[in-house]
């Protein structure tokens, strides 16, 4: 007889201790995560990492033309080779599905050529932006780079509007200024911590 799904013993990866563990159990009183909620592996590692989502940023210029709204600090890893961008990326988000996260970006989505951005990156291959004190321990990133002005949303690759936001009109490069899109979410239709309302 299979047990209810409460009751199956879950295997967990990552171990919450302390204020971070805290943090998670008031985020759960909150409502602020739910079991079905698709999230975006950037929200999903916030989440994990007890760490609050900022609330303002650093206007930069995107590859694409476009000012952006970029949380300070953040970054993203780089790779010597797709296949280590593409396995890294992959365990990651099974890690955090086996912390119940449910992610709705693929790997494939989420690594692409450094080449898009000639002059920033030192390693073929990029993975996502993440928030800033969010960073993940593996043997396959090359390096961990800060993202700065030029150094992402290239025409036709992913977009992370929960991690970095459309600018406010006549924002000056360099200002500072609130982040608007909706942490945790995939940005594919929902606003909101880790919400997707329709896909």
């Amino acid at each position: 007889m299979t047990a209810p799904e409460s009751t199956r013993p879950r295997t967990r990866s990552l171990e919450l201790t302390g204020i971070a563990s805290e943090e998670r159990r008031k985020a759960r009183r909150d409502g602020a995560l739910r079991v079905a909620a698709v999230a975006s592996i950037a929200g999903a590692t916030l989440a994990l990492s007890g760490c609050t989502p900022p609330k303002e940023g650093v206007v930069l210029d995107g590859a694409d033309g476009k000012q952006y709204v970029m949380p300070e600090g953040a970054l993203r890893p780089e790779y010597d080779s797709k296949e280590d961008c593409i396995a890294d990326v992959t365990e990651q988000i099974e890690k955090l599905k086996s912390q119940g996260e449910s992610i709705g970006e693929t790997p494939e989505e989420l690594c692409e050529e450094s080449s898009h951005y000639r002059g920033h990156y030192g390693h073929a291959w990029l993975g996502p932006i993440l928030f800033p004190g969010t960073r993940w321990g593996s043997s396959r990133v090359s390096s961990w780079t800060p993202v700065t002005g030029g150094a992402f949303a290239a025409p036709g690759s992913h977009l992370q509007p929960d991690v970095y936001s459309p600018a406010p009109a006549g924002a000056a490069t360099g200002s500072r200024a609130p982040l608007t899109g909706g942490f945790g979410s995939t940005g594919k239709s929902g606003s909101g911590f880790g919400e997707s309302v329709g896909s």
